[in-house]
């Protein structure tokens, strides 16, 4: 069986002339020693910002694969802002949890990462995403003691999140949990 390591080297080997690639590869496998000697050389600048999607270093660790806790410290470590919107509303904080990359999440709570801020189009808040990884009751509990609104409105459903997981899911024996600490924060 091939582990991380080989698989890693591999993709190295296949990407080595495609230096945007390297660091996306780096950045799923926590290579911080070629992270940090891509930006000593200025070949990655962590602090920047595309356009038009306002994608940081953050949001980018996690949009196409998910990304090791190493790799979400570097880039806050390097003063990438942990809460910053892109032209979606989305935090890093919500591409985490999309990813269903408990981890980053627990990383980015650490760091400050503001669990209630809502997209743009349907003011989704991150809490609304622990249905990705419901066994992960440790980032749903770091959420709620950061402030997470079990009462956030959910749009279009005329109902709070809390209800809506209620009313919604109750049957699925993998939300059970998540919804019974939800409601320890109602």
């Amino acid at each position: 069986m091939i582990n991380d390591l080989e698989i890693y080297r591999q993709k190295q080997l296949e990407y080595q002339n495609d230096l945007g690639m390297l660091i996306v590869i780096a950045n799923r496998y926590g290579d911080t020693d070629f992270l940090k000697k891509m930006v000593e050389e200025g070949k990655l600048d962590p602090l920047r910002v595309s356009e038009p999607e306002k994608w940081n270093s953050l949001h980018r660790a996690n949009i196409w694969n998910p990304s090791s806790p190493e790799t979400i410290r570097f880039y806050i470590n390097k003063g990438v802002p942990v809460n910053a919107q892109d032209i979606y509303g989305m935090t890093p904080l919500h591409y985490a949890m999309r990813a269903e990359n408990g981890d980053a999440a627990m990383v980015l709570l650490e760091a400050g990462a503001d669990p209630n801020i809502e997209t743009y189009a349907d003011q989704g808040i991150p809490l609304a995403m622990i249905g990705g990884i419901p066994d992960r009751l440790d980032v749903l509990k770091a959420m709620l003691d950061k402030g997470a609104d079990v009462y956030h409105p959910v749009k279009n459903a005329n109902m709070s999140l809390l209800d809506f997981m209620k009313t919604y899911f109750s049957d699925d024996q993998s939300l059970k949990p998540v919804i019974a600490l939800m409601e320890q924060y109602a």
